[in-house]
């Protein structure tokens, strides 16, 4: 009897053992072609990455004038105000862990920006970039293979769209910090959130 329960013991080890093995074979095999293939996504920071609303919040009480280096500057370093949002981020570190490069791309001013780049530099090394103007992110997706790039405005998925690169879009919070347009049904852009969402019994107000 003893014998008999060892057995079966060692038997369904064995079973698990071999199953983590061609689990990370087959991991190891897209890794490998990904990396060969020096493939990118890219992730829009502000409501897309990451909710930034007390950030700016913090920022805007610092500041005389809304857009100085002073705003700037006390934005790019209240990091420990702003928190991830759960879907992208996920997205973004197993692109990371199956070996795509993750670029960052922050529609704001570089102003002392140095310490927020650090923040990210696990998920992104060299890869966060500020990008002001809106309309310029394709330009830093046009070197490179880009696959996809997360957005959550009308503008990213447009963007997406001048360098042939699939455009997917995040659901903006109820306390976006972005002005730029947004429809969720325009662009062709897919909510990675929505299937989770839809699991929760929450309905996005679009």
């Amino acid at each position: 009897m003893v014998f008999k329960e060892t057995r079966a013991k060692v038997e369904k080890g064995w079973t698990t053992t071999k199953k983590l093995l061609a689990a990370m074979s087959v991991w190891g095999l897209f890794y490998s072609l990904i990396t060969i293939g020096q493939l990118s996504v890219a992730f829009d920071y502000d409501d897309t990455l990451v909710d930034s609303a007390k950030a700016h919040e913090k920022a805007a009480a610092s500041a005389t004038q809304a857009a100085s280096p002073t705003y700037w500057a006390t934005l790019n370093n209240a990091y420990d105000q702003e928190s991830v949002k759960l879907v992208p981020f996920s997205i973004a570190c197993v692109a990371r862990a199956l070996g795509f490069r993750v670029v960052i791309l922050a529609e704001r001013q570089g102003v002392d920006g140095e310490a927020l780049k650090k923040e990210w530099r696990k998920l992104a090394p060299r890869g966060f970039i500020y990008t002001p103007d809106p309309s310029s992110k394709h330009l830093h997706m046009q070197e490179g293979r880009y696959v996809a790039f997360f957005g959550d405005s009308d503008q990213d998925m447009l963007e997406a769209k001048k360098v042939n690169v699939l455009g997917v879009r995040v659901r903006r919070g109820k306390r976006s910090v972005k002005h730029g347009a947004y429809s969720p049904a325009r662009w062709g852009g897919r909510d990675p959130a929505l299937p989770v969402l839809a699991r929760m019994g929450v309905r996005p107000n679009d």
